[in-house]
């Protein structure tokens, strides 16, 4: 992570959740008696048009806070991997999984990390899954970086049928609405509900996680660190939609390849001293209540 001290300090917040006119006064006035100039984006950067035009403009900040949910989260981490920069995010959303920090407590963090103290914090490293995209003629197309997570998902009513192959050999071939290939950060969101299992973020491994398979034999893995996974379509399936931490990337066709592996790259996210993760989960999930 690039510790490397600078001036600014970027602001991502979602303008439609809670009250975060009342949060971000009082991180302007944090920031002033630090004589710190915030770059604050408050405009909507759930598209990637919007995370480029957010990542020229915060090129200069040392860390970034979200001001939201999980999905704002999600945004200012896209930026945060650009520069290799950690992330705090205060929770003013719905769920909270991952930006489960409330404001008071955000404050205090804040004011001890600018006086380069750490005792009410971690910054946690996490997980990234590494998607590369090959057309038939075996060329990459496409790289990128998922947060949370890749899914391959059929585009029209019919179900796909989908060649899996794990470091090279072929483990099955499946017919499913689609899969979805999670991080341990991604393994609360969209892999949970199709009933994959909840991850660690201090586990070094992916989720592979069917969604509605026809045969009720297979089900979710976890796959280790260093093994690589590969997708590919069957002769029986025309197309499907690749997309990427929510984000639609581009159809995928017959011969086309998906390739996913741990990256050797992390994302950083600050984390509360007083909570474990299990803590997080029995208070979202209500468990045992």
């Amino acid at each position: 992570m690039n510790n490397k001290a600078k001036k600014q300090i970027g602001i991502i917040v979602n303008t439609l959740r809670g009250d975060p006119a009342c949060i971000l006064k009082n991180i302007k006035k944090i920031l002033k008696k630090y004589n710190i100039e915030p770059i604050i984006i408050d405009y909507d950067i759930s598209t990637y048009m919007n995370i480029k035009k957010a990542i020229r403009k915060l090129k200069d900040v040392s860390m970034l806070i979200s001001i939201g949910g999980d999905g704002t989260l999600l945004s200012a981490l896209k930026i945060a991997i650009k520069y290799d920069i950690s992330v705090l995010p205060i929770y003013n959303g719905t769920l909270g999984f991952i930006s489960e920090i409330p404001p008071n407590e955000a404050y205090m963090i804040l004011n001890e990390y600018l006086e380069g103290k750490k005792t009410l914090y971690e910054i946690e490293p996490r997980t990234l899954l590494s998607v590369s995209l090959y057309s038939t003629n075996k060329k990459v197309i496409k790289e990128y970086l998922a947060v949370n997570e890749l899914v391959l998902s059929k585009c029209s009513g019919r179900a796909i049928y989908i060649n899996i192959m794990i470091s090279g050999k072929l483990i099955s071939s499946i017919v499913a609405d689609g899969v979805v290939i999670a991080t341990p950060t991604g393994s609360t969101a969209y892999a949970l509900s199709a009933g994959g299992p909840i991850l660690s973020p201090s586990i070094d491994a992916i989720s592979f996680v069917p969604i509605a398979p026809h045969s009720l034999t297979f089900r979710p893995l976890v796959i280790p660190k260093h093994d690589t996974i590969e997708l590919e379509l069957t002769e029986k399936s025309l197309k499907a939609m690749v997309i990427i931490d929510g984000y639609d990337i581009c159809q995928f066709k017959n011969y086309d390849k998906i390739k996913a592996k741990i990256s050797d790259k992390n994302c950083y996210i600050f984390q509360s001293a007083n909570r474990l993760f299990y803590d997080i989960l029995r208070n979202k999930l209500n468990w045992g209540r």
